[in-house]
């Protein structure tokens, strides 16, 4: 290798080594996951709700636009009182998805026992529906 090909080499070297840096430091900067927060880690995030939260969901008839049996409600059963007055969204998912957010109750009552009743707008097909999805979120 001639001079001038070692003196490429080694630019080479140290522009590859500087951008390695740059990425990583600012990769680093992102923060990881918290309660209060979203970054750039995986991280288990303490819940509400720690055994989980059960879902099913009810059907009527609507002859309005595609006519069958339709999503009216979803309900969240076996809530905590730990995600009493938290935020929520429920997510019905299969074609195009449809989303209801709201905010829980503050008058859960009997711990594991306690249900929420999401309405939905009966627009959703319940033959369309692949899975329910329930994100509770808070301060």
């Amino acid at each position: 290798m001639t001079m001038r090909g070692n003196k490429r080499l080694i630019i080479g070297l140290a522009v590859g080594v500087a951008v390695f840096a740059a990425v990583f430091g600012m990769a680093a900067t992102l923060g990881g996951i918290t309660t209060d927060t979203l970054g750039a880690e995986d991280q288990v995030v303490a819940a509400c709700d720690t055994d989980g939260v059960t879902t099913s969901y009810d059907t009527a008839y609507s002859g309005t636009g595609t006519a069958g049996y339709k999503v009216d409600s979803v309900t969240l059963g076996s809530l905590a009182q730990a995600c009493q007055g938290l935020d929520f969204e429920v997510t019905l998912s299969g074609g195009t998805a449809q989303s209801v957010s709201g905010t829980l109750p503050s008058t859960l009552s009997v711990e594991g026992t306690d249900s929420y009743v999401v309405e939905f707008d009966e627009t959703k097909l319940a033959e369309e529906v692949t899975g329910v999805h329930v994100v509770i979120s808070g301060p």
